[in-house]
């Protein structure tokens, strides 16, 4: 049987205020006696009291919970961001609700400002907007991005070292003796793609490669599969193919490797295939996979200290960013 606030301090002989505060962790600040408030947390827990979740929101004026807001949470990298968050947020008291943008920047706002509505005292987000000034009117709650940061955005963040990695990770193939190296990515506007596309012409211009504009292919996010065996296809059938790929997302280069497999099953031991962020596959497959690993646990941990640092003192914590690592195989 549940038991309310009332009957609590009915029981302990007190006013509902009295029990409000102890149930609270308010009991000291409010100079309620030890022997009252272990009177009223014996009764609460005898009788199994379970508090109301909104009312403690609104009585404490926070609601212990962070929201965390992906682009899409069946992204492999984005799933380890996620576990880690909940990991580290447990940790320091709080809970997390978590959401999928699908890049779709009207759906982002609006998940924004409902979860301002409940309360959520802080927020994880990969942004979906195309430049700093779509979501310049969102900072009215404590926000920690990842994944995707602007140049312009004054914030707290957690970014990675996009360019100099794929930079590293284009050059390992150049190294390799590839001259014709093909690039696959997703809506290039975002400022981590951005950056990441830099890294690739960078290592071509350092090698004093000529950079062809047809090996450079922007795939449609809503039918990965379809156009990345379109792409390659492409790749595979120009006068001087590619002999190896980069692609700037471990999702594109997981449909990569079904294409060929697929499609093309007598290339999978000439081609080889690079990939912005890692996947366990990569240690089985063929071809053979070059990637970046980011830093999935260090990027939540920090993102979930920033927050917790931000909500406490009300301002914002400085950004930082995190190096990868190339795995070579």
């Amino acid at each position: 049987m549940k038991i309310s606030i009332s009957q609590i301090a009915q029981l302990a002989g007190v006013s509902k205020t009295t029990v409000s505060f102890v149930l609270n962790g308010r009991g000291d600040e409010k100079n309620i006696s030890q022997a009252t408030q272990v009177k009223i947390s014996e009764i609460a827990k005898s009788h199994q009291y379970q508090p109301n979740q909104l009312a403690r929101s609104l009585s404490l004026g926070k609601s212990e919970t962070l929201a965390l807001v992906v682009p899409d949470i069946s992204n492999p990298f984005y799933g380890k961001i996620a576990r880690f968050i909940e990991k580290y947020a447990e940790a320091k008291g709080y809970k997390v609700m978590i959401a999928s943008t699908g890049e779709d920047i009207s759906k982002e706002q609006n998940l924004l400002k409902s979860f301002k509505a409940r309360q959520i005292d802080g927020i994880v987000l990969a942004s979906a907007q195309r430049t700093w000034t779509d979501g310049a009117t969102l900072n009215t709650i404590p926000i920690v991005y990842f994944d995707r940061i602007f140049q312009e955005q004054e914030c707290s963040f957690v970014d990675i070292d996009n360019q100099n990695a794929t930079e590293k990770l284009t050059s390992t193939l150049i190294n390799k003796t590839h001259k014709r190296i093909g690039l696959l990515t997703l809506t290039s506007y975002l400022p981590n793609i951005n950056q990441r596309l830099k890294g690739y012409y960078g290592a071509l211009k350092k090698a004093s490669m000529q950079i062809d504009p047809k090996l450079v292919i922007e795939i449609n996010y809503n039918n990965k599969k379809k156009y990345v065996h379109k792409a390659l296809e492409r790749l595979l059938y120009l006068n001087e193919p590619v002999t190896a790929v980069v692609f700037l997302n471990n999702v594109l280069a997981a449909e990569g490797i079904w294409a060929i497999n697929t499609y093309w099953p007598e290339l999978k031991d000439k081609i080889e295939f690079a990939s912005f962020d890692n996947l366990d596959l990569f240690d089985y497959s063929a071809p053979k996979v070059i990637s970046v690993l980011q830093p999935t646990e260090q990027i939540a941990q920090n993102c979930i200290n920033m927050l917790c640092s931000q909500i406490k003192e009300n301002k914002m914590v400085k950004g930082r960013c995190i190096r990868t690592k190339l795995i070579e195989r």
